[in-house]
């Protein structure tokens, strides 16, 4: 019987909160995030960005103290497959696609999706015995920002991991619009973006709908989390039978962090941490705004949004 690792993945487009989220999850005593784990070995040959704690990876003490019990090898199907320079940033993965939807791994992917969970499993395994041992805390919860639905899949299929899945969905005009706001009025780029707001929400919510149990999967909207950030992580700490206090809110700066990549505000800091971002209302076109919630709005039930479009007419 394999042991599994207790993962909380969060699953959302990006320039959706997903940061800030990680954070908030973060500021928890058992909890440890890793950021988007899956960037592991190309933060290492690229330095693209600081960890967490803003000690570039291959220096950091904590990243330091594990590297040897992880494989970071970038063949196979290794632990940043989907990061490839051939995977990275494709929404529609063609070959993957036929397992997704009958939520079945076929016998061509059956030993690639097993290499892949082992050594995953191996990593986080590595990451939660320094953290547990550096915190003097068990860890109940890794979380991984990777955001990615195609890598959630093979995790929960691999059998590796115990999983609880949070699907962060962002207001569309407002991704949309942190997509194209150099230039608002490009309608090719508003179609395309909003296409990918359909696309990658359809799919993520196809993998938590088809592969992870009702009750392991959340929803959360970026509104809420930024507008009520206490009352949300109350909640989902209830949901992970976590006591979440909600004063770490207020704190989630002050707690040791060695998340990977991620938006800036991981390393920024301000005097209003939590800011709820409406800058679309004020610049994005209203026709535009009008276009993308037309243009979603059948697709929105499925996507975890409808409650938002029922009162945002």
């Amino acid at each position: 019987m394999i042991s599994q690792v207790p993962l909380v993945y969060i699953a959302s487009n990006g320039h959706s909160g997903s940061t800030l989220l990680d954070l908030l999850l973060g500021a928890h005593p058992t909890v440890w995030t890793l950021g988007e784990a899956q960037n592991l070995p190309w933060e290492l040959r690229n330095r693209r960005a600081p960890c967490g704690c803003g000690q570039p990876v291959e220096e950091d003490e904590f990243w330091r103290a594990v590297l040897d019990d992880i494989p970071l090898e970038i063949e196979g199907y290794h632990i940043g497959y989907f990061r490839n320079i051939a995977q990275v940033g494709k929404v529609l993965r063609w070959r993957l696609l036929p397992d997704l939807l009958r939520n079945e791994i076929s016998d061509e992917w059956r030993p690639a999706v097993q290499e892949y969970g082992r050594k995953n499993a191996q990593y986080f395994e590595a990451v939660r015995a320094e953290a547990e041992e550096r915190s003097s805390n068990e860890v109940e919860w890794l979380v991984d920002n990777s955001k990615d639905p195609y890598r959630l899949f093979w995790l929960q299929h691999s059998g590796y991991f115990k999983t609880r899945a949070i699907h962060l969905v962002k207001d569309p005009r407002a991704f949309v619009y942190s997509m194209v706001k150099d230039d608002p009025t490009d309608l090719a780029a508003v179609f395309r973006y909003t296409a990918r707001w359909i696309v990658e929400n359809v799919i993520i919510s196809t993998v938590l709908n088809k592969s992870v149990f009702d009750e392991n999967v959340r929803r959360v909207t970026y509104d809420e989390l930024a507008q009520h950030p206490k009352q949300t992580m109350q909640s989902i700490g209830d949901w992970l039978d976590l006591d979440y206090d909600p004063t770490r809110v207020d704190t989630f700066r002050e707690y040791e962090n060695h998340a990977l990549s991620g938006n800036m505000m991981r390393w920024r800091e301000s005097e209003e941490d939590i800011y709820y971002d409406e800058s679309w209302r004020q610049h994005l076109p209203p026709p535009v705004a009008r276009l993308v919630f037309l243009l979603v709005k059948p697709f929105a039930h499925y996507c975890g949004y409808s409650e938002l479009y029922k009162a945002d007419r």
